[in-house]
């Protein structure tokens, strides 16, 4: 009897360490730093969120009979693959606990600013190079009936060279030798209710900048006060060291305000052509790849590997990975993106597409 009682006991204990064997161990996570586990509920110690339970592998829920129905019986009704390993499951009231939201990828007439720092001209190489050309033009005035001088001429050539070099075009190298235009204004500052301004741009911007374009002049001197005016020429060489070019534009200052040397910033806003388009917090920029994730169901994500284009300060141009119409997330991805690095068992970089 206590033989059998003893067998009864061990076989109760053996089929209890079995069962226990079967559970499976509970992970608990961060969704900001999912490398983070611990085996208890608690507080990441790293941002001090609340922990989360790791899912199990699977990120799509069950499969039921009309998503068998789905797969083999009419693949059209819905083109999104419940089975996507890379599709991301998140419920409805989960979307709304971390603050998801999204916007529609559209075509959009894009503005490109660009920002240049700036300052009130103080430039004696450009007015020492006028006055020269002023003086071997006049000299070539006084001497073109003696045919025999010829350095005269070749002072004008070189001088005129010197000019082009400097960023001036014919026609205000035409406008500097008229007796009417004074260069002081290079060196003494505004004169005539107008300001000579320069600037520089780096050179990724060189080929959005014109001769003519409108400008927008703010002086740190005078943070309350807009200048406007156009540029009137651009460097014909660039800035070895800084990788700069520098362009020059007059200014209204009917108050003569601007005094050589005064520092400030110039704005140029450059229409662009419509192009697809989507807002610059959409992206997750993974290092080797631009992500975004698109909304393909109402709690279905799928991160898309992006080809981007243009630039401005709002949007991002796409060349390819999304079209017009697609629902994509525009914030809080960055904890979408975590949370797929948690279901997922990696990294966003190893997402496949």
């Amino acid at each position: 009897m206590k033989k059998l009682l003893h067998s009864t006991i061990t076989f109760i204990m053996l089929i209890s360490f079995l069962q226990s064997c079967k559970k499976e161990k509970e992970i608990w996570t961060c969704r900001m730093h999912p490398a983070y586990t611990s085996d208890r509920p608690g507080q990441c110690p790293i941002c001090n969120m609340d922990l989360v339970k790791k899912e199990k592998s699977q990120v799509t829920p069950p499969k039921s009979e009309s998503h068998t129905e789905h797969e083999h019986g009419n693949p059209s009704s819905n083109p999104t693959n419940k089975n996507d390993a890379t599709t991301i499951y998140l419920p409805e009231e989960k979307q709304q606990l971390i603050g998801i939201k999204t916007d529609i990828v559209t075509i959009r007439s894009l503005n490109k600013s660009i920002n240049a720092y700036s300052r009130v001209a103080y430039d004696p190489e450009l007015y020492t190079a006028i006055l020269e050309y002023k003086e071997a033009r006049k000299a070539g005035q006084m001497l073109s009936e003696d045919s025999s001088v010829v350095l005269p001429n070749s002072l004008l050539n070189s001088s005129i060279v010197r000019l082009r070099q400097l960023g001036l075009s014919d026609s205000q190298i035409s406008e500097w030798g008229n007796s009417t235009r004074n260069p002081d204004e290079l060196i003494l500052g505004s004169k005539n209710g107008r300001a000579y301004i320069y600037s520089s741009i780096y050179e990724a911007d060189i080929a959005y900048v014109k001769r003519g374009q409108k400008v927008i002049l703010k002086i740190d001197s005078f943070p309350d006060k807009i200048f406007t005016g156009t540029i009137q020429s651009i460097d014909s060489i660039l800035d070895e060291k800084n990788r700069t070019l520098r362009f020059r534009s007059y200014v209204i200052d009917k108050d003569n305000m601007l005094k050589p040397q005064m520092f400030g910033n110039i704005e140029i806003s450059i229409p662009q052509k419509k192009v697809l388009s989507i807002p610059k917090s959409a992206i997750l920029n993974t290092g080797k790849h631009k992500l975004a994730y698109k909304k393909v169901s109402s709690d279905q994500f799928s991160p898309v590997m992006i080809k981007t284009g243009m630039e401005t300060d709002e949007f991002y141009e796409v060349l390819e990975g999304l079209l017009d119409g697609d629902e994509i997330v525009v914030e809080s991805n960055f904890l979408l993106d975590s949370e797929s690095k948690i279901k997922l068992g990696g990294s966003s970089n190893e997402h496949s597409h």
